[in-house]
């Protein structure tokens, strides 16, 4: 496949597929050979200042001679915005490699009964399998809608949680409260693992 007929097949999975469950994702990943597992992951959650804190990380540590893996979004021009490798997005050319990676393993899914992913799951897990091709240090996650069954969650084991501030977001899917939102963002939280937080809320700041 080309770039863009790449671009064009992942912007019409909204049309014959939603999101999937947790598990049919990791089920994903793991014909994958778990790429998310093979790089230090940073995990980012909250509803103001992800996108600058991811910038700001992954600058800082580039600037420290790491290798790392910046995954966000939206993208504003091209879809290979959201998967940037030491500064620079990915090319049209790796783009579409890994788009074709991620695709031959949907379809083993698909033959073992599993789920078409979702628009976001897809460049998830593109991402995950472009940084692990890489073999990037530090790959930085920004969440996509709330934290706890956000498919960046299949990151079961990263060196470190960062929630922002917590404010009324998305609020049909995450709650009508700051301290309901904010048990949707801390669903992000691993046990053992260091958790920075924006603690300006007390709502919130006593939910996480």
């Amino acid at each position: 496949m080309t770039y863009e007929e790449s671009v064009s097949y992942l912007l019409d999975i909204p049309r014959f597929s939603r999101k999937t469950s947790l598990e049919n994702l990791k089920e994903l990943l793991k014909i994958l050979g778990d790429p998310q597992e093979q790089v230090k992951a940073v995990h980012i959650a909250g509803t103001n200042g992800k996108g600058s804190v991811c910038s700001f990380l992954n600058t800082m540590l580039i600037k420290s001679q790491k290798s790392v893996g910046l995954f966000t979004s939206p993208h504003l021009v091209h879809m290979n915005e959201r998967i940037r490798i030491n500064g620079e997005m990915i090319s049209n050319q790796e783009f579409t490699d890994v788009f074709e990676k991620v695709k031959n393993a949907v379809a083993i899914l698909e033959s073992r009964g599993g789920v078409h992913p979702s628009f976001f799951e897809y460049l998830f897990v593109m991402a995950a399998a472009a940084f692990a091709g890489h073999g990037v240090e530090y790959a930085i996650f920004e969440t996509g809608l709330g934290g706890r069954m956000d498919a960046t969650t299949a990151v079961e084991n990263p060196v470190a949680c960062v929630i922002t501030s917590i404010s009324l977001d998305h609020m049909q899917y995450l709650g009508d409260t700051v301290a309901k939102i904010a048990g949707e963002k801390a669903g992000i939280i691993v046990p053992g693992v260091p958790v920075i937080y924006d603690g300006n809320d007390p709502d919130a700041a006593e939910v996480i």
